[in-house]
């Protein structure tokens, strides 16, 4: 098991450097969009955070860091598409910050790439064959839910009840810390726990959410993955910061 489920395991973790992918997660960089004003995306130390996303204070703000083709092995072919047979997982920690609740963040297989701004809150997150999570306050609470698109766009899983979610809307005070997974079969799994006010998250191992009918084949069109979205909607934010991710750590592991 290449991704770490808890503090016991950190050996497979610090072993493991020859198999996983950390920071440059795609094996042909990665890429940067923002629109609206207050919108940022870096890569890069900012803060103690090596990767910091802001989606500002404009009706349709969007801000996302992305990365090309997450499935190719270095040196091999096969460019251009994610491979949706195999089993594909996704791990990061850090923070979010969320205020405004018509605003969403997003982590996705399947992304609109570099030249497309990410979507809206209040649309599909996906609109080609993809996989993701979208993050939401529910009652002052960040939750998420599990979203995907193969032949069309998958009816959304409900929210998750965690007491203090991904994080809270008073600010990005709170440590978080997920694995998102598609199986290569069809199945979309999230896995996590509460924020904490310390990084001392420990990932469960019995998926939060689970969401079937996803992509299972390599004939996507789309090379863009993961890609992390902060969307505001076409009004303005109800209030600041509309959303904010921020992450010191991800890394991938693909079979």
């Amino acid at each position: 098991m290449a991704l770490v489920k808890n503090p016991s395991n950190i050996d497979s973790l610090l072993f493991s450097t020859g198999r996983l992918r950390a920071f440059r997660v795609g094996h042909s960089g990665s890429y940067t969009r923002t629109t609206g004003a207050g919108g940022s995306a870096a890569v890069g130390n900012t803060g103690g955070f090596n990767l910091t996303i802001n989606a500002g204070t404009a009706a349709n703000g969007t801000s996302k860091i992305g990365y090309f083709d997450p499935t190719v092995a270095q040196m091999t072919a096969s460019l251009g598409k994610i491979d949706y047979s195999k089993r594909i997982r996704f791990s990061i920690g850090g923070m979010m910050g969320m205020a405004s609740t018509n605003s969403v963040i997003r982590i996705v297989f399947g992304g609109t790439g570099n030249s497309t701004d990410a979507p809206l809150a209040g649309v599909d997150g996906l609109t080609i064959k993809g996989f993701g999570a979208e993050f939401a306050l529910q009652s002052s609470v960040i939750q998420a839910r599990l979203i995907g698109y193969n032949a069309s766009y998958l009816t959304p899983t409900a929210y998750t009840n965690l007491t203090n979610g991904f994080g809270l809307a008073s600010g990005d005070t709170r440590f978080f810390g997920l694995v998102l997974e598609s199986d290569g079969s069809g199945n979309i799994n999230l896995y996590g726990s509460d924020s904490s006010t310390t990084p001392n998250i420990n990932i469960g191992q019995t998926p939060l959410l689970t969401l079937a009918g996803g992509p299972t084949n390599d004939t996507s069109t789309n090379r863009f993955g993961p890609e992390i979205q902060c969307s505001n909607s076409s009004s303005l934010p109800t209030n600041s910061p509309s959303a904010i991710f921020q992450s010191t750590y991800w890394m991938i592991d693909v079979q």
